[in-house]
């Protein structure tokens, strides 16, 4: 029995299932159906008829034909095939082969794809001939008014088209050629055809309004502007020439004769209404013309240059010279008393010799004026004697200083000499106010080495001639060792105060501590053989033993003493 009811209740399940899956399938079948019905009943005649309003003819009629076969094919092929297979497919799924009934659906899918690309193709097709024949009325209008205009402006002003006048005409011919091709094509139902013989007249007429625009421009610069600057540059050429400028070196003649050649050229371009080659040849012309005004108006500049500067430039070479030979007699005198490397010695020859040189140059360069040099290279020349002049007068400057500086230092290291001289004197003074029982060995041989730098520091200053770089070494080294003997023999006296305090502070413990009183009699041992520091180390750690922090306490009594003392 349990057997019965499992397998009722898995053939009722099962039922369930391919009721759901049927289901699923004829809804798709349904999607398929509407999709069928939306392609047939896609208003293509009405769109079709559209082109019936134009002129049924040439390409237009033959495009006509092929919508109407390409319809014919969407319902009489197409669509019935699908109706076939939508049947099919309700067949399969009512007998459960549904794998069959998805393929039957990619089918109807693909087959409603075609059909929908083959009116939507004609439909593009027929809107493009409709906006062309719409858009072609508009364009022929708009191109025959430039057309007209055109013609007009050629006819009212042909005098400034010159020779090109005939070949703007024969192109204008060509346009209006154009126009009756246009309407031809146009009656004959061809209105793509059309279109592109407008879109091609469209760009004739803009470069016939183009070269209309320019011509004019070109003539005048040919004929008027160009020839005008010519002839300005060459008068202004023989005018300078006879003012004594040298301007072969420019090379202006050839260029002149290059441009007046060109400009035939140039000439025979417009004439054919070659517009872009010419405007381009004729800013090159521009260009140089505008280079030639340039190379002449500087040689003008330049020669102003040299008559305002050649005498004052003349002036102060021979001031610098004069302050070069004073300078030199400096020298001699400093020599005599301080030692100067062999640069030193030589520099004031040496800039003598380029001031000399400069001048030199400068009276060439006057002579050769007339008529075997152009003034911009004069001017060159000149420019750099100037700057060259202000590199001398730094040189001056710096070694002026320096000599003064020679000067100067000897009198700092004198001073320093004497400086370092009373602070090994006051250094022993210290030793005697402060009543220190002796001084050790160390110290005594920092005094002695002292005195000998301070006396080398003399022996150096008394040479001549005095070399100031052996000077200050010696004055360094003497320094240095008398700074370490005022530091030590500071450092000593303190110390010896400090060990006369803290023995004294130690000698309360001496009597209840026999170990405090052995060590400060060793202290008390060093002190007397004037080793201050063993001394101090064996007091200190004497008391520190004791009395820790004895030694901070000591400090304050020792800072008290000495701020009531001031």
């Amino acid at each position: 029995m349990k057997y019965i009811i499992g397998t009722i209740l898995g053939a009722i399940i099962l039922l369930g299932i391919s009721f759901f899956v049927k289901r699923k399938f004829f809804s798709e079948i349904d999607q398929l159906e509407s999709w069928k019905i939306e392609v047939m009943n896609r208003p293509v005649l009405d769109e079709v008829t559209k082109i019936k309003q134009l002129n049924m003819s040439g390409e237009t009629e033959q495009y006509f034909e092929r919508w109407r076969k390409t319809w014919d094919e969407v319902v009489t092929v197409d669509l019935p095939e699908v109706e076939e297979l939508l049947f099919d497919a309700e067949e399969y799924v009512e007998k459960f082969r549904f794998k069959k009934a998805k393929d039957t659906f990619v089918q109807i899918e693909d087959t409603l794809k075609k059909a929908e690309t083959k009116i939507d193709e004609m439909i593009k097709e027929l809107n493009k001939i409709i906006e062309s024949e719409a858009q072609n009325r508009q364009d022929f209008l708009d191109l025959q008014d430039t057309f007209k205009l055109l013609k007009k402006n050629l006819l009212a002003h042909r005098h400034v088209f010159g020779k090109s006048a005939s070949h703007l005409e024969r192109l204008l011919s060509y346009v209006s050629d154009q126009f009756e091709m246009y309407q031809k094509e146009s009656e004959q139902g061809n209105y793509l055809t059309a279109r592109e013989i407008l879109l091609d007249t469209k760009e004739k007429l803009q470069n016939i309004e183009k070269k209309m625009e320019m011509i004019p421009l070109l003539i005048n610069d040919c004929e008027h502007n160009i020839p005008s600057q010519l002839k300005e540059i060459k008068d202004g050429i023989s005018e300078m020439e006879k003012e004594g400028y040298y301007l072969e070196h420019i090379g202006l003649d050839k260029e002149l004769a290059k441009i007046e050649k060109q400009l035939n050229h140039y000439q025979e371009l417009i004439e054919k209404t070659e517009v872009d080659e010419c405007s381009s040849g004729i800013e090159d012309i521009k260009d140089s013309l505008n280079l030639m005004y340039d190379l002449l108006e500087a040689e003008v500049h330049s020669k102003q240059f040299i008559q305002k500067n050649e005498e004052p430039t003349v002036k102060r070479i021979d001031q610098l010279i004069e302050e070069t030979r004073s300078l030199q007699e400096e020298v001699t005198d400093v020599k005599s008393a301080y030692h100067l490397s062999d640069a030193d010695e030589n520099l004031t020859k040496q800039l003598e010799e380029r001031l000399l040189t400069m001048k030199k140059t400068i009276a060439i360069l006057s002579g050769e004026a007339q008529p075997k040099s152009a003034y911009s290279a004069i001017r060159e020349k000149l420019e750099g004697i100037i700057g060259e002049l202000e590199e001398i007068e730094k040189e001056q400057q710096k070694f002026k200083e320096k000599l003064q500086t020679l000067r100067k230092d000897e009198i700092d290291a004198r001073e320093k000499i004497k400086e370092l001289k009373y602070l090994v004197q006051e250094t022993k003074r210290l030793i005697s106010r402060s009543n220190v029982p002796g001084i050790p060995l160390h110290i005594e041989t920092l005094f002695l080495e002292a005195t000998e730098s301070v006396e080398d520091c003399f022996v150096q200053l008394e040479k001549k001639p005095l070399v100031m770089t052996a000077v200050q070494q010696t004055l360094k080294k003497a320094e240095e060792v008398v700074n370490q003997l005022h530091q030590q023999v500071n450092e000593m006296v303190e110390n010896v105060f400090f060990i006369e305090k803290i023995i004294q502070y130690g000698n309360r413990y001496r009597s209840q501590h026999p170990e405090i009183h052995k060590q400060l009699l060793s202290a008390e041992d060093a002190f007397r053989r004037y080793d201050y520091g063993q001394a101090l180390e064996e007091a200190a750690s004497a008391v520190e033993s004791v009395e820790p922090g004895a030694l901070k306490k000591i400090e304050a009594i020792i800072n008290e003493e000495i701020n009531g003392d001031k």
